[in-house]
């Protein structure tokens, strides 16, 4: 037991290595997404694929050259084989940056943006958060030590994570009981909303199954 490999042990060299090599650099960053929720609920829920991270709009020019002098530290040579990629989200011409470790997406980040008394947070659509998605809070999941906004930032972006999702829901059937969506959502949010949800995912799985049964008439 005593040996037994930590949950998401895969992302250690996010916790150990990117994140300080940020903080070193001066540069403030802000995990959210599933690990974000882990740090609230203080313990890993589940097995995340990798971490998500916010930094502001100023910094993501340094973020870059940060992600760079990694990935070339853990180049082409090295079993790791450490990769940065860069995307744009088309519509609101946001840039993305993803750190590959063995070919798998371990690391991403985004820029949000300050506009007037508020905080631009850029996916399909704009999520609007108050100044304080600008404060870190220290946070600690199972020995590793990272920085996230404050509670109610996470579960803002949270909400309109599971909002898009089930707006844009096409399956017959509603999501399994242990999808990654409903377990962090039973760790954060009172059981209510937890049923809501539930509730609104058996509807929309409905209509899908009721229009697919009479395509196929």
């Amino acid at each position: 037991m005593g040996n037994q490999p930590k949950m998401n042990q895969h992302l250690a060299a996010v916790f150990e290595e990117i994140l300080p090599a940020l903080t070193d650099a001066g540069i403030r960053y802000f995990v959210f997404g599933g690990i974000g929720n882990a740090g609230i609920a203080g313990k890993f829920l589940r097995e995340n694929q990798d971490v998500d991270v916010y930094v502001e709009e100023l910094d993501f020019p340094r973020v870059e050259s940060v992600l760079k002098r990694l990935c070339e530290k853990h180049g082409g040579w090295d079993a790791d084989r450490w990769a940065l990629r860069y995307s744009m989200l088309r519509h609101y011409k946001r840039p993305k940056l993803d750190i590959y470790i063995k070919d798998t997406e371990r690391f991403s980040v985004v820029p949000v943006y300050s506009v007037s008394d508020a905080v631009e947070y850029r996916v399909m659509e704009i999520v609007t958060l108050s100044k304080s998605a600008l404060i870190q809070e220290s946070r600690s999941v199972d020995g590793y030590q990272f920085f996230s906004p404050p509670k109610e930032i996470l579960l803002i972006l949270f909400r309109s994570l599971i909002e898009r999702y089930i707006a844009h829901y096409n399956k017959p059937k509603p999501p399994d009981e242990n999808s990654k969506h409903l377990i962090d959502a039973r760790a954060v949010f009172p059981k209510k909303e937890v049923d809501e949800y539930i509730a609104r995912f058996n509807e929309k799985a409905k209509l899908v199954s009721d229009r697919d049964a009479s395509v196929g008439r």
